[in-house]
């Protein structure tokens, strides 16, 4: 009897847009935060709620966006003092090539960030921040991460693969996953490494499409 390896969880996240047009952003980042448990990860968030100030105490998920940088370097922290990995894959809009449809990109950068994953981890449970309403739309990112994955693995491991679509609001994994893309974001769009360094040492891939 094969006994199948432990499975690596994975947590992903995204920042900028799939656009180019004034006020768009240059890069589209995708970032996937793995575990081999996810217990932690989640309790990180937790625990970094209890800082929150009273206005944003019934806040439902912690977005960084919106959230006061103390308290997303206090996750960024927290995260970095875990057994986790990071993958990144940006994609710089000004130098690459465009597609017809402007969500390739986003499926593009979501099976890179996916493939090289499973080259490091065959059994991965990948949950995925809930982009898209539509089941067609759903269904096209699978396919397109399913061929790297393919790629990466080999069709004789793939089952080993699955992917959710997660809601960001209950699944506190993608919170974290969030926390870390938008520090990521920061180095990129504005140079500004503050959070980026908080988790350097986590990231086992940053792989820029578009140099």
């Amino acid at each position: 009897m094969v006994i199948p390896p432990a499975p690596v969880w994975g947590f992903a996240d995204e920042t900028g847009d799939v656009r180019r047009a004034p006020g768009s952003s240059r890069y589209l980042i995708v970032a996937i935060v793995l575990t081999r448990n996810p217990v932690p990860l989640r309790k990180a968030v937790v625990k970094t709620r209890k800082y929150l100030g009273k206005k944003l105490q019934d806040i439902p998920e912690l977005k960084a966006w919106h959230t006061p940088k103390k308290v997303t370097k206090r996750l960024l922290r927290y995260i970095a003092e875990l057994d986790v990995e990071i993958v990144a894959v940006v994609l710089d809009k000004q130098t690459f090539p465009a597609c017809s449809d402007p969500e390739e990109w986003y499926r593009l950068v979501c099976a890179e960030a996916v493939r090289h994953c499973i080259e490091r981890h065959e059994c991965l449970r990948l949950t995925l921040d809930r982009r898209y309403t539509t089941h067609k739309l759903r269904s096209k990112l699978d396919d397109s991460i399913f061929i790297q994955a393919t790629k990466a693995s080999g069709e004789p491991t793939l089952h080993l693969f699955r992917i959710e679509h997660g809601d960001s609001v209950q699944e506190k994994g993608v919170q974290a996953a969030d926390a870390v893309v938008w520090s990521l974001g920061q180095k990129y769009e504005r140079g500004d490494d503050e959070l980026y360094n908080i988790i350097k040492d986590k990231i086992v891939v940053e792989d820029v499409l578009g140099k």
